[in-house]
């Protein structure tokens, strides 16, 4: 019965695994925010463009305090140009919705075309003091401008918050990647290590999360027949798998998608740890978002250790739904192109990674050519086989 039960789980996730999600807007675990301006008034997120091409069916908006009817309409604003933060045109609105204080998921009718790079936007109506506010979250690298009224196509001055995103999001989905666990695994290492790999999953924003973890394999290709689990988190607790892939009936290495179909996206913490009779050690590894992810145009930086005859080291790569090119150049002695095929997970050593003679205390500076793609370079201990990740980040 198990195995019904989950492949039915992993069968209605195929339109998830396929591709990325289009995304608008966030919905950030930071703080909520109340807006003290008087309605009418638009807030629109600068920061959380639309992701790709696409048509967005399902929206969530955290509203800060209050309920109402016809509290609200959804926009979405094309930028006059890239750089434009002043001149949008009008792509569609819907609503006007009902408001409750929290999470507020939204059926798009009919659903909304957008393109990359268009923004999302909430334009509050009723009377602050019936209705309350949208909610907006301490995020860093955020950017919000709010104007007075109503917002159709023009030039909008407006005021500007920096640091701080919009509560409002729009998927092509329900079930939506909120991030990956790049590496995850349940096998035997080196030097008689056992690397397990726990997670813990809690639910920010007083509500509930639920979702499913998919474990794809590494070296193949993403599938919807991929192993599943589903979750349930509710706020104030956690939930907690000690050796999630032993957990789903698999063993080996591999990377964990993170989606969620209901509530606040989820707070996720995996362990990667060496299980021994006397203990365990090991590294603390975060989800990571696909925005956080290294993308086209975008430069990372991985070290080697101080001494390659100590320490083993091994560079994972983690791929999205387009192929993802990479120049690697290590130091100013060499450097290459690597082609990494879509929706897979691979983990190198130094020498299959594109040198074959490595030297410690160097930088391997990793150029996004196209797609987008998570690097980590893992150092293990060959004697006690404690271990550590860093993961590229864009400069």
């Amino acid at each position: 019965m198990r195995t019904i039960i989950l492949a039915l789980i992993v069968l209605s996730l195929t339109s998830a695994l396929s591709a990325q999600n289009v995304v608008v807007g966030t919905q950030s675990l930071g703080g909520t925010i109340a807006q003290s301006a008087a309605p009418p008034f638009t807030m629109i997120d600068l920061s959380h463009p639309a992701t790709a091409d696409g048509s967005v069916a399902s929206a969530s908006v955290r509203w800060a305090a209050g309920s109402c009817t016809a509290a609200f309409k959804l926009k979405f604003l094309r930028p006059a140009s890239p750089s434009s933060l002043t001149t949008f045109t009008l792509v569609a609105e819907r609503g006007p919705f009902n408001a409750v204080a929290g999470r507020n998921q939204l059926v798009l009718t009919p659903p909304v075309d957008v393109h990359a790079g268009d923004l999302i936007a909430v334009t509050s109506l009723g009377t602050f003091a019936a209705c309350g506010s949208p909610a907006t979250l301490i995020d860093s690298g955020g950017a919000l401008m709010r104007i007075s009224g109503d917002v159709s196509t023009g030039s909008f001055n407006g005021f500007y918050t920096r640091d701080r995103s919009l509560g409002a999001r729009a998927t092509d989905t329900t079930e939506v990647l909120e991030g990956v666990v790049t590496a995850a695994g349940s096998l035997a290492g080196n030097f008689g290590s056992f690397f397990r790999t726990s997670i813990q999953i809690a639910s920010p924003g007083g509500g509930t999360s639920s979702g499913t973890l998919v474990f794809h394999p590494a070296g193949v290709a993403a599938s919807p027949i991929d192993q599943a689990i589903p979750y349930t988190a509710t706020s104030g607790n956690a939930i907690s798998f000690t050796d999630i892939v032993q957990q789903m009936g698999k063993t080996g290495l591999g990377t964990i998608d993170v989606i969620s179909n209901n509530g606040f996206p989820p707070i996720v913490t995996a362990r990667i740890y060496n299980d021994t009779p006397n203990g365990t050690s090991g590294f603390t590894e975060e989800m990571i978002t696909p925005r956080d992810a290294l993308h086209f145009g975008d430069t990372g930086v991985l070290l080697t250790p101080p001494d390659l005859t100590k320490f083993r080291v091994n560079i994972g790569v983690r791929t999205f739904s387009s192929p993802a090119t990479i120049n690697v150049q290590y130091g100013f002695r060499s450097q290459s192109n690597m082609d990494f095929p879509a929706n897979t997970f691979r983990q190198y050593s130094l020498a299959e990674f594109g040198d074959a003679s490595p030297l410690a205390n160097e930088q391997i500076i990793l150029s996004m050519i196209s797609g987008d793609a998570i690097v980590y370079l893992s150092t293990t201990d060959n004697q006690t086989n404690d271990s550590s990740v860093r993961f590229a980040r864009r400069n």
